[in-house]
C-alpha cells in the first residue's frame, strides 16, 4: 500500500517556505511590480507541487510562461512602433499638402493683386515637427480602447488612402530585427515551455497515490 507522502517542514532548515531556495525575482521597467506576483499566485494552484523539488520546476514553470507573455507584449511594441511611423508619415505627407495649397492660394492672391515674385513674401513655413505631433496622436487614438474614438482615426487613417488591414500586414511583413528576435525569442520559450512541462508531469505521475500538498 502506498505510504502516505509528507512534505519536509521548511523550518528545520531556517525558511519559512521552500519557495525561499529561490531569489527573489525584482521586477523590470516596464512591468507593473505587482503583476508577476498576481500572475504567480494564480498559477500555481494549478500546478499543485507537493515535493520542494516541484515546487522548483514549478516556479520554473512560471517564469518561463511569464517571460513569454513580456517577449509578446515587447513584440506588439515593436509592430505598433512600425505602425505609429508609417501613420505618422502619412500624415505629414497630408500636413505638407495642404500646407502647399494654402501656400498656391496665397500666391494667387498676391498675382490677382499685382504682385510680382520679387515682391512677395511667404507669408508661412511648413510646421514638421506640429505635423508629426498631430500624426503621433492620431497613432495613439488608433489604439483606444474607447470605440468611438477607435473607430473615428480609423475613418481619418482610411481617409488617407490607407487600409488599417493593410498597414498591419506591412507590420508583420516588414517588422524590424527587434521584432523579430522577440518573435524567435517566443518560439524558443514555448519549446522549453513544453520540455519543462514534460518533466514536471513525470515527476507527479511518479508520485505515491497518496500526497499532501505544499502550502505556500
Amino acid at each position: 500500500m502506498p505510504k502516505k507522502l509528507i512534505p519536509l517542514d521548511p523550518t528545520r532548515f531556517g525558511m519559512t517556505s521552500f519557495a525561499d531556495l529561490l531569489p527573489a525575482r525584482e521586477h523590470i521597467i516596464g512591468e507593473d511590480p505587482e503583476s508577476f506576483e498576481g500572475f504567480r499566485e494564480g498559477m500555481m494552484p494549478s500546478l499543485i507541487p507537493l515535493t520542494p523539488y516541484e515546487g522548483v520546476i514549478a516556479e520554473n514553470l512560471i517564469a518561463i510562461e511569464w517571460e513569454l507573455i513580456q517577449h509578446r507584449r515587447m513584440r506588439d511594441m515593436g509592430l505598433r512602433k512600425i505602425i505609429r511611423n508609417a501613420i505618422c508619415k502619412a500624415v505629414v505627407a497630408r500636413e505638407r499638402a495642404a500646407y502647399g495649397a494654402r501656400l498656391d492660394e496665397d500666391w494667387e492672391a498676391h498675382v490677382d493683386a499685382g504682385g510680382m515674385e520679387d515682391n512677395w513674401d511667404q507669408p508661412f513655413s511648413f510646421d514638421k515637427s506640429s505635423a508629426e505631433a498631430a500624426g503621433h496622436a492620431l497613432a495613439a487614438q488608433a489604439i483606444s480602447r474607447n470605440p468611438a474614438e477607435f473607430a473615428a482615426a480609423c475613418e481619418e487613417i482610411e481617409a488617407m488612402g490607407l487600409d488599417v488591414v493593410d498597414l498591419m500586414g506591412r507590420a508583420y511583413r516588414t517588422s524590424s530585427g527587434e521584432v523579430r528576435y522577440h518573435d524567435g525569442r517566443g518560439q524558443e520559450l514555448e519549446r522549453r515551455r513544453r520540455e519543462v512541462k514534460r518533466d514536471f508531469d513525470a515527476l507527479q505521475n511518479s508520485r505515491p497515490v497518496e500526497a499532501v500538498v505544499i502550502e505556500g
